[in-house]
């Protein structure tokens, strides 16, 4: 239990096995980097009710090497990360060895990276990201499921690198870009969320992804699809400069079903294309350019286009 704001020049606290920290509503602070604390890969450790502000990294994972026992699982709820380098690393050492993460009610705010890991899990619900440089990197091995979270004025609010996350239930505002990939190497799924004011909303370009029941307003691009394909369904695009972007030759299956397309600058424009993107049952009305422009594609059926600005209002596929 911390009792009192607590001031360090250097390194911060460390929690041994099955150590559970209350904050209390108090601040540790770093005013030299370095880290704030530390929690040792045996046994279980939970952080609460606080903030963490000022370090290199606020929280890490200190590997006990001479056991064969695996990491116990992290506890984060309410806790403040603010002014790190990074928030919480997942990293481990050697890229191995860091605990599982389990983050609620919790905010990340002016960070380098809000939460990275690596070869291990985290779980993100009801916590909010703003300002960070990335809010959350997932590198090699890693898997992130975030729910109902909070992503605001990141430059990039979900960065994945041979990294895989479930996205569900969240919001993101005004981030550079939303949910991108590098590497060629896992993949992610965004359903039931909304993306606003987004260069790039939705970035697949390395990477397949599953877009599913998602809103996408006032993007420049909205969503981008790579040669691994994508599947987008049941979303709603309104007022984006360009909706979906084909930004290589696929070489893998892509699916662009039943979506609606409204003011946009085109509904849903993907040329060139081939037989492996498969288009139908979308609703493409009053975008300013095309309809539904899709030349080449396998036409599933089902698509209506109406009042958009070019004619005809679809090539491509059949329109009702």
């Amino acid at each position: 239990m911390l009792r009192a704001d607590l001031v360090c020049a250097g390194p911060g606290l460390v929690l041994g096995p099955d150590v559970d920290l209350d904050l209390r509503g108090h601040t540790l602070r770093g005013t030299a980097g370095d880290t704030g604390l530390a929690v040792t890969s045996l046994g279980t450790a939970s952080i609460k009710n606080g903030t963490l502000s000022g370090w290199d990294t606020a929280l890490r994972t200190l590997v006990i090497w001479d056991t064969e026992d695996s990491p116990g699982p992290l506890t984060v709820d309410r806790v403040s990360f603010r002014d790190n380098g990074t928030g919480i690393d997942g990293t481990g050492e050697l890229g191995v060895g860091a605990k599982k993460a389990t983050v609620s009610r919790s905010t990340f705010t002016n960070n380098g990276v809000g939460l990275s890991a690596e070869v291990t899990t985290a779980k993100i619900d009801h916590t909010v990201f703003a300002d960070n440089t990335v809010g959350v990197f997932g590198d090699t091995g890693a898997g992130a499921t975030i729910t109902d979270t909070r992503f605001l004025r990141n430059d990039r609010a979900i960065l994945l690198n041979e990294g895989s996350a479930e996205v569900m239930r969240s919001t993101f505002i005004a981030n550079r870009q939303g949910v991108a990939s590098e590497g060629y190497l896992g993949g992610f799924t965004v359903a039931d969320s909304s993306f606003t004011g987004s260069d790039v909303a939705v970035d697949g370009t390395a990477i397949a992804a599953g877009i599913t029941g998602s809103t996408f307003v006032a993007n420049t691009t909205a969503v981008q699809i790579g040669r691994w394909g994508s599947t987008v369904t049941s979303n709603t695009f309104r007022a984006n400069q360009t909706t979906i972007s084909l930004v290589a030759v696929l070489e893998s299956p892509s699916f662009v079903q039943d979506n609606t397309f409204r003011l946009n600058g085109d509904g849903l424009k993907l040329d060139p294309a081939d037989a492996l993107l498969s288009v139908g049952g979308n609703d493409a009305r009053f975008n300013a350019g095309w309809g539904i422009d899709t030349p080449g594609v396998t036409d599933l059926g089902g698509n209506t286009a109406s009042h958009n600005g070019n004619q005809p209002q679809c090539v491509g596929v059949v329109c009702s």
